[in-house]
């Protein structure tokens, strides 16, 4: 980014523009000391910290059948990196991050120049000009701040810390400063922070580079993006294609503003706005709304994008957004998310022991309807030794489950401290807004009655293949093959593993045999009959 401090901030317009030209190698040097020396010291953050490498290293390294790991891992990592900006600038508790993305000539640092009323201008230039995501938000004073890899925050000299800056140092500046924050009084919204993002198609080389992964890295932190489209471009290219894809399947809410509105006429601005939107639906990509915003004509355009039946406001969209954040909430709803993977997959595993040790139950079923009732014999000594080994394995997936919770609250514990208040947002809370787990737990509960259904009808099929073979009353081939048949049906009923599919499949089942299953259950003969001939089985 380039910082154009004019009307006496700060210094004069020459040395301004000249700065690079004027700063002085020691000058440099000093700014690279103060950035790296630069840290914050918060209990929370530091407690958060510690947990991460020991407490919950601990607990993952058990749990292997969680194939997003990695995924869970950088989730946490994330959080961290939001804990050390809040114990930063505290005064972005109360923020909406709104991340503003796009092409490199898209009009983003002209965009926010105009929207927020900054005096210490982003530049405005249709070379790639953004090298470092700035953070734009309402402040008692202006002033530009650097955040330190290390989480502290340093004020900034008279610096350009554009693409030409960055190269002359020699080294990734980036990588000790990821990022820089704008304050200033003019900025209209109080509880929204705006994020001016590098644009993500430079053909930029060397230390400059890695303009597009700076620019996904700061998308991450925003849940709302205003997607910047230059007008002149006539429609929507793939790069930015590419992108609102990401995008989308992150969940993101995006809003599309149409820039540079005063180089098209309105009813081009219009036909351009359609095409967007013709070519978002044919890619399976939402969004909230489409909007058109000139800085040079601005009044004149909002009124037209308000009447027009193709755009939405902008305005009204960011003043819906323009509410007190939840920030400790937010953060707390990711570590819940990673809560909620590794409670699937332990469940998953105690739930599979637990159905080995059923299915072992119903071998040696098998094996005394057969006549095997010795007890000694190696086979049932086999599976006494399965079932105690499968009993451990879930006795063991429930310790973790409650390792894994001692994890999370210690989790929320520092979080807490980091914002100085202890938030009412719990794990019962976040499970109570998420039904996708709760509806899974229902699913498998749902699974394993009808499995109960299909059990009931192979007793069934046992029992009237022993009783044919007492009694006198005979039945054709053709008959006893189809009771034969029924048995094999729900044998492999009873070998489905759970899955949604396998469940529609069992639900089908109990469909089709849902009211001969009821009727059976109310012969009172015939459930003591069955009780009897499962008496003599056990014998």
């Amino acid at each position: 980014m380039s910082i154009n401090f004019f009307n006496g901030i700060f210094n004069d317009n020459s040395r301004a523009e000249n700065h690079h030209n004027t700063v002085g190698l020691k000058e440099r040097y000093d700014l690279i000391a103060r950035i790296l020396n630069a840290k914050t010291k918060n209990e929370g953050l530091e407690e958060y910290q510690s947990i991460l490498d020991n407490e919950f290293l601990e607990f993952a390294s058990g749990v292997d059948s969680l194939k997003e790991k990695e995924i869970a891992l950088l989730m946490l990592q994330e959080i961290k990196k939001e804990l050390q900006l809040v114990a930063s600038y505290p005064s972005l508790f109360q923020k909406t991050i709104v991340a503003v993305g796009g092409g490199f000539s898209a009009g983003k640092s002209t965009f926010l120049n105009n929207l927020l009323g900054l005096k210490l201008k982003l530049p405005e230039d249709m070379n790639p000009t953004t090298a470092i995501p700035t953070y734009c938000l309402k402040g008692k004073k202006e002033v530009l701040m650097g955040f330190s890899q290390n989480g502290g925050m340093v004020e900034l000299p008279h610096l350009a810390f554009d693409h030409q800056f960055l190269k002359s140092l020699g080294f990734n500046l980036k990588e000790i400063m990821p990022f820089m924050l704008l304050s200033a009084p003019s900025v209209p919204f109080e509880f929204l922070c705006f994020i001016d993002t590098p644009g993500y198609n430079p053909g930029n080389q060397g230390y400059t580079g890695g303009d597009k992964e700076a620019s996904e890295e700061s998308l991450k932190h925003a849940k709302h993006i205003l997607w910047l489209i230059s007008c002149e471009r006539g429609g929507i290219e793939s790069d930015d294609l590419e992108f609102l894809q990401e995008l989308y399947e992150e969940g993101k809410q995006v809003f599309i503003v149409l820039s540079r509105a005063d180089r098209r006429t309105k009813s081009q601005l219009e036909e351009v706005a359609k095409q967007i939107k013709e070519t978002l639906k044919d890619n399976g990509i939402e969004f909230l709304g489409i909007g058109a915003y000139s800085a040079t004509r601005y009044l004149e355009i909002k009124e037209f994008s308000e009447k027009s039946h193709v755009f939405d406001s902008l305005e009204e969209f960011l003043m819906k957004l323009n509410k007190r954040s939840e920030k400790q909430n937010e953060i707390l709803e990711s570590l819940y998310e990673v809560h909620r993977m590794y409670e699937k997959a332990i469940k998953q595993d105690a739930n599979r022991f637990k159905r080995y040790q059923r299915e072992l139950r119903s071998v040696g079923l098998d094996l005394m309807q057969k006549g095997f009732d010795d007890f000694n014999d190696a086979t049932f000594n086999k599976i006494h030794s399965l079932k105690k080994e499968f009993s451990e394995q879930e006795e063991s997936k429930r310790e973790s489950l409650a390792q894994l919770n001692e994890v999370i609250d210690l989790f929320k514990e520092s979080i807490d401290k980091v914002f100085d208040r202890v938030s009412a947002f719990t794990w019962e809370k976040y499970k109570e807004q998420n039904d996708d787990e709760e509806d899974d737990e229902a699913n498998y509960r749902e699974f394993e009655e009808i499995k109960k259904m299909a059990l009931y009808f192979r007793e069934l099929c046992l029992f009237y293949l022993d009783l044919l073979e007492l009694s006198e009353e005979e039945l054709s081939e053709e008959e006893i093959q189809e009771i034969r048949d029924d048995l094999d049906k729900y044998n492999e009923l009873l070998q489905l593993d759970y899955s949604l599919k396998n469940l529609q499949r069992l639900r089908e089942f109990k469909e089709e045999e849902n009211n001969d299953y009821q009727e059976f259950l109310n012969d009172e003969e015939l459930q003591n009959d069955l009780r009897e001939w499962r008496r003599t089985k056990r014998r």
